[in-house]
């Protein structure tokens, strides 16, 4: 019956990955998306059940580890609950996922992508960030202006010009991400998919924990490095072309990409790609919700849960978090900036464009017409996010009473 047992266990240990993140052991479900930080002695136990499946050989090694006695059962179970020895935490095969691969994107071998993100592949993005500061810097003419939006012959049909870019150039910053991840072996999905009546783009990078955190940063960052190619290149073309419908295409590319490259780097309480790039470089493991949990504490009174598991967070994360509520602050400035300068004024210019429209228009004229269009999709951009948070947050509700 013992001999049953430890080989059950075996087996499910058999499942975890292991890897050293450089502040932590990194006890991993690929299969799952499920990952844990655990220190060295939680290590020395599941690398023991995985060479022996004894309990009682990894509570030993465990304890030797640490320098002290350890619970092996009561680790076991936390495993458990935590899904990684769960034998009923399997993936459902039967259910397909979200969304639509893009397998061609996937038959890039990790060798040519590693060509992406070599010493020769960053020293071209920083080139491209110099080059396109250097312009910036020099010619004024060429700075972007929330004025640039309008790029097209009305502001209702920029309105979708803007869709179009977007689209585009989202799917360029999720493939980047993807080939970034690819070129340093972490198996991933690109897939296209929906919320609500947008067009995403999801690029699945869980497993990129079971890899050294000095080797994470590019993936972060190739993001946006396209971006920063993409701004240099249409500031060069710029250069060269005469004023005119291409001139005004590119004066809106300009825009509306250093606009997400400002974004990413302000939007840190929103877990942008900064952040996840900052938290790694910090050697954090969740130094999102503890910054929250740490400036909720100081304005407002955490409740007994809350402050259990403040107190039961890493060390590191708790030290950072004292401090990183700084760049939060500093991150919601200027998402306000942005807000006021660009997005803002676009909004009431449209608004305006509008009212002129349905005031000056005949009912069923071209220009009415359009002017309808755009009110309804508009409105559908601003309105179907909270519908659909809306919908999340009673479905969850839903499932915890069930």
């Amino acid at each position: 019956m013992t001999a049953s047992l430890d080989a059950d266990l075996r087996e499910r240990a058999a499942r975890l990955t292991v890897a050293f993140d450089g502040s932590a052991w990194v006890l991993g479900r690929p299969d799952l998306g499920v990952f844990v930080a655990v220190p060295e002695p939680g290590a020395v136990f599941v690398t023991t059940l995985q060479e022996t499946g004894s309990a009682d050989e990894a509570t030993a090694r465990a304890s030797e580890a640490a320098g002290e006695p350890v619970d092996g059962g009561d680790f076991i179970d936390g495993l458990t609950a935590a899904g990684l020895l769960d034998p009923a935490a399997a993936p459902d095969d039967t259910v397909a996922p979200a969304g639509r691969r893009v397998k061609w994107i996937e038959g890039i071998s990790p060798r040519a992508a590693a060509r992406l993100f070599g010493r020769s592949g960053w020293s071209f993005y920083t080139v491209a960030l110099l080059f396109a500061l250097a312009v910036l810097v020099t010619r004024p003419d060429l700075r972007p202006s929330w004025q640039d939006a309008w790029f097209l012959p009305s502001p209702g049909l920029s309105v979708f010009g803007w869709l179009v870019l977007g689209i585009a150039f989202g799917a360029l910053h999720e493939a980047w991400h993807w080939l970034a991840g690819r070129a340093i072996g972490v198996p991933a999905t690109f897939r296209v998919s929906y919320r609500g009546m947008y067009i995403v783009y999801e690029t699945d990078l869980t497993q990129i924990v079971a890899v050294p955190r000095d080797r994470r940063h590019g993936v972060y960052l190739a993001g946006m490095a396209v971006e920063t190619v993409v701004v240099a290149a249409a500031l060069g073309l710029r250069m060269l072309v005469p004023p005119g419908a291409l001139d005004d295409l590119l004066a809106a590319v300009v825009l509306f990409r250093i606009v997400a490259i400002v974004w990413q780097w302000a939007a840190l309480p929103l877990r942008s790609d900064s952040y996840a790039l900052l938290a790694n470089a910090l050697r954090c493991h969740n130094l999102y919700r503890v910054t929250w949990l740490t400036v909720k504490n100081r304005i407002f009174r955490l409740t007994g849960p809350e402050t259990a598991e403040l107190a039961g967070a890493g060390a590191r994360d708790r030290a950072m978090a004292r401090w990183f509520a700084l760049l939060y602050v500093a991150g919601i400035a200027v998402m306000a900036w942005v807000f006021l300068t660009v997005m803002l004024p676009l909004m009431v210019s449209l608004a305006q464009w509008g009212v002129t429209q349905f005031a000056e228009g005949q009912v069923g004229s071209a220009g009415f017409w359009e002017a309808l269009v755009v009110t309804a999709y508009v409105g559908l951009r601003l309105g179907l996010p909270p519908l659909l948070a809306l919908r999340e947050r009673r479905l969850r509700r839903a499932g915890a009473l069930l």
